[in-house]
Formats: C-alpha cells, sequence, structure tokens
C-alpha cells in the first residue's frame, strides 16, 4: 500500500509539472496559422494583445525587402512568446500582383507563409523577368478570361517553377488561380486597405488596428514594435 501511495503521489506531481503555467508558457505561437475574417493570413496567438497587421504587394520591392530583413526576427523576438500576431493582407497593384497573391494562398492556411516567403525571397528574379517582356505580351496578360490571364501571367513570370518547389503542381495551382471566394477576398482586403485604413503604400502597417505614420520597413517598425506592452 505504501509502494502504491508513492507511485500515485509520484504520477500526480509528474501530471501538474506537465500542466504548469510555465511550461505553456513555452508555446512556440509563430508555428500556429489562422485567417481572418476578412481573408488574411495570421501567423501567432489568435487572443494576442497586440494585432500587427502588414498590408502588401508582391510586385512592391519595398515588401521583399521587409518579409527577409524581418522573418527571424519578428516570428522569435515577438510572434513565438505569443505577445503579437502578425496578419498579411493584400494591397493589390497590378495583375501580376494578384497572380502571385491567389497563388500564395494555394495548399491552404499552413502552407501561406511558406508560399509568400517563397514569392518574396525570389522577387528579384521574377521581376527581372516582368520587366523584360515584351509589351505586346504584357498587354495579353489584360485581355481575355480572367483565369486565361493569371495562367498566362503565372507561365510568362515563372511562378510555375516556384509553386512546383513548394510541392504545389502545375495543376493545382490552375485550380487555385481558378478560385473564385480567394479572389475576391484579395480584392476585397485591398478595396478596405485603400478606403477604410487609407493606406498610401507598400508595406504599411497597422498595430491593433491603428495605421502607422512613415512606417515602410524593418528598421522603422522594430521602434514601434518595441515599445508595446508585452502582457
Amino acid at each position: 500500500m505504501k509502494l502504491r501511495s508513492v507511485y500515485l503521489a509520484s504520477a500526480l506531481a509528474t501530471a501538474a509539472v506537465m500542466v504548469s503555467p510555465a511550461s505553456a508558457q513555452q508555446t512556440d505561437w509563430s508555428k500556429r496559422v489562422t485567417q481572418s475574417p476578412m481573408g488574411g493570413h495570421i501567423m501567432g496567438n489568435p487572443l494576442a494583445k497586440n494585432r500587427l497587421v502588414e498590408y502588401v504587394s508582391y510586385t512592391c520591392s519595398h515588401c521583399a525587402d521587409f518579409e527577409v530583413a524581418s522573418s527571424g526576427p519578428l516570428k522569435s523576438g515577438y510572434i513565438a512568446k505569443g505577445h503579437v500576431s502578425a496578419e498579411v493582407r493584400n494591397y493589390v497593384r497590378d495583375a501580376v500582383d494578384f497572380t502571385a497573391a491567389i497563388l500564395a494562398r494555394c495548399g491552404g492556411r499552413t502552407k501561406f507563409f511558406g508560399n509568400h516567403h517563397a514569392l518574396m525571397a525570389s522577387q528579384s528574379g521574377w521581376l527581372k523577368t516582368v520587366m523584360s517582356t515584351p509589351p505586346e505580351v504584357q498587354k495579353t496578360w489584360y485581355q481575355g478570361d480572367t483565369v486565361d490571364r493569371l495562367k498566362k501571367i503565372a507561365t510568362d513570370v515563372g511562378f510555375y517553377p516556384i509553386m512546383a518547389k513548394r510541392g504545389i503542381t502545375k495543376t493545382q495551382a490552375n485550380v487555385c488561380l481558378a478560385d473564385k471566394d480567394a479572389q475576391d477576398k484579395i480584392l476585397a482586403m485591398t478595396k478596405y486597405g485603400a478606403e477604410t485604413v487609407k493606406i498610401t503604400g507598400t508595406p504599411s502597417f497597422t498595430i491593433n488596428d491603428k495605421l502607422l505614420d512613415k512606417v515602410h520597413s524593418w528598421p522603422s517598425l522594430q521602434p514601434a514594435l518595441a515599445t508595446l506592452p508585452l502582457k
């Protein structure tokens, strides 16, 4: 009986440690991805006290610079600890941007941030392709059926190989490009950013629904994050 009591006490103590607050605080919230009602993708604690929103354009070089510079420190310094959640919303500037925005959503919410980073990290390469594409070819990107135009852009710009490296086949990418719901959400986010938030360029940021003035880069965003309450 004594041995059994000792064993039971030990088991209960172990269980208490497993569910202790200290253990719960070790959750890496950067692995949690959800979608906002608007259709943006949120990395981090859904109940975080501070909500960062980035309005992004895939054809914006400053947006690519921000993604490359911020990805590591934003995750490890703020999102992983649960203090800040970060949402990416679209602000579409052109047809190429629109195509990339749709492909970034391909594969569901858990694939989004990987797709997003891949498109931004390779931006300098595919933007050179865009710039070197003859005007008569670019003109076809704005003619005919929407889905056919998006497929043409994905072919001409070289998006399919980028997505293939993310484990998404051309056939799967084409299904995504034809997703009317995704198209509508992207355009609605763009409209909201322009008419309600009144952003003037990308990337632009809000923290807890307040637009940050003259903040368009990781170095300028860092001071705003550093002043946020952590609890």
